[in-house]
């Protein structure tokens, strides 16, 4: 039933990615090359709230770890940087115990901010749904009889990169899963993790 409901979340969102492809490069996108990509990424979870991991240096870090990647596509791209698409991603969870997740969403970005025409800072955004095996460090003691099966997610991301060479970037991304105080699976919190990884655009 588990691995039924990850392809479900994976295959419906994978789907959701590939239809607008073609009206996306009629907007007018900032850079053809950069409607899809793929990424990897690594990071650990920690203790506090989803809004405490804003500052990485001030949470207490779990001895569980997260390793993942995914791809994106967008087909929204406005002439000011704002770029809308999807995504869709998977990783492994380990330290204490280990699990499976797969997530997928709606991405939203902003490439419109550049330092002296050389570094580009782009925050973005992943709103969706995650899927997982089992439920990891604090995500467990977070249950209270609740399921964490099925729950939202958010990443939000700060990424950069050089202009001259948009095509790869790196960036920092909390990995976030939540039953939005209840709304799923009666749960109020799910797992945290602080995140970097690389991405390559094509």
């Amino acid at each position: 039933m588990i691995s039924r409901l990850l392809a479900a979340v994976s295959a419906g969102f994978l789907a959701l990615l590939t239809v607008p492809a073609v009206a996306g490069n009629s907007v007018g996108s900032i850079n053809p090359l950069d409607d899809q990509a793929i990424f990897v990424f690594g990071g650990r979870y920690y203790e506090e709230t989803f809004f405490t991991g804003m500052q990485p240096w001030a949470v207490t870090y779990e001895n569980n770890f997260v390793l993942g990647g995914g791809y994106q596509q967008f087909w929204l791209n406005h002439p000011t940087g704002l770029r809308i698409g999807g995504e869709a991603g998977a990783a492994l969870r380990m330290g204490d115990s280990f699990s499976g997740e797969a997530w997928a969403g709606i991405v939203a970005r902003f490439d419109g901010l550049v330092l002296g025409d050389t570094v580009r800072i782009a925050p973005s955004v992943t709103f969706g749904l995650t899927a997982e095996t089992a439920p990891v460090g604090i995500e467990a003691g977070n249950r209270g009889g609740g399921d964490s099966t099925l729950l939202f997610y958010i990443g939000p991301e700060l990424n950069v990169s050089w202009v001259d060479h948009p095509e790869t970037e790196v960036f920092w991304r909390i990995h976030h899963r939540s039953g939005a105080w209840g709304t799923l699976g009666n749960m109020a919190d799910g797992a945290n993790a602080s995140s970097f990884g690389v991405r390559w655009k094509f």
